[in-house]
C-alpha cells in the first residue's frame, strides 16, 4: 500500500507549479487517531494545525500558526486538550519546479487542561520537510522528524521543561496553497 501511495504521489507530482513570490501561503495538518491496548484501554485523539503566512520570495515565508489537540483515554475517561498560537518562519530551497526542501520553526504559546487541571506554557519546534508542488499553487508537504522544546506550568505544580529530538521516528503530511497577490 505504501509503495502504491508513493508511486501515485510521484505520478501526480509531475504536474508542475512555480513557487510564488509575494503570495499568501495557507497550510494545515490534520490528525485523527484511535487505539485500544491489550488491557482494553481506549484512546482517541484529534489534532488540527492551520497556518497562514506571507511568502516574500522563493525562499522565505513568515506567518502565524495555530494548534489544537484533544484526546480521551481510559476508563473512567480522562479528557485533555491543548490550544496553541504563535509565529512561524520557513526557509525553502527549490530543487526543481516540482520539489523543494525546507526547514520551519514553529513557536507557540500554549494553554490546556487535563481532567480539569489547567496548564500554560510555550513550545518551539524546528523540522525539515519536502514540498511537492502540484497544480495551481497547491503542494503536498512531508515532514520527517523534529527538534523541539516545551516549557509548561501545570496549576499547583512546578514548571517542567522537555526537549525532544525525533528524526526518522515520525513523519507528517500536510497540504498547502499559495494565493498570488
Amino acid at each position: 500500500m505504501k509503495k502504491f501511495f508513493l508511486g501515485a504521489l510521484l505520478g501526480v507530482s509531475t504536474l508542475t507549479a512555480q513557487a510564488q513570490s509575494n503570495s499568501i501561503l495557507v497550510y494545515g495538518n490534520l490528525g485523527i487517531n484511535s487505539s485500544k491496548s491489550a488491557a482494553g484501554i481506549k484512546t482517541n485523539s484529534f489534532s488540527f494545525s492551520p497556518a497562514v503566512g506571507y511568502q516574500w520570495n522563493d525562499h522565505w515565508t513568515a506567518g502565524v500558526n495555530l494548534k489544537t489537540e484533544s484526546w480521551k483515554t481510559g476508563s473512567p475517561e480522562i479528557k485533555s486538550s491543548v490550544f496553541g498560537a504563535g509565529p512561524f518562519i520557513r526557509y525553502a530551497h527549490p530543487l526543481s519546479d516540482i520539489f523543494a526542501v525546507y526547514g520551519q520553526l514553529n513557536t507557540n504559546f500554549l494553554s490546556g487542561k487535563t481532567a480539569g487541571v489547567k496548564m500554560n506554557g510555550a513550545e518551539a519546534t524546528l523540522f525539515p520537510a519536502i514540498g511537492v508542488n502540484l497544480k495551481n499553487g497547491f503542494a503536498l508537504n512531508f515532514n520527517f522528524g523534529s527538534l523541539g522544546f516545551t516549557s509548561a506550568k501545570v496549576k499547583g505544580q512546578e514548571k517542567s521543561n522537555s526537549f525532544g529530538l525525533n528524526f526518522g521516528s515520525g513523519a507528517g503530511f500536510g497540504i498547502s496553497k499559495n494565493f498570488g497577490l
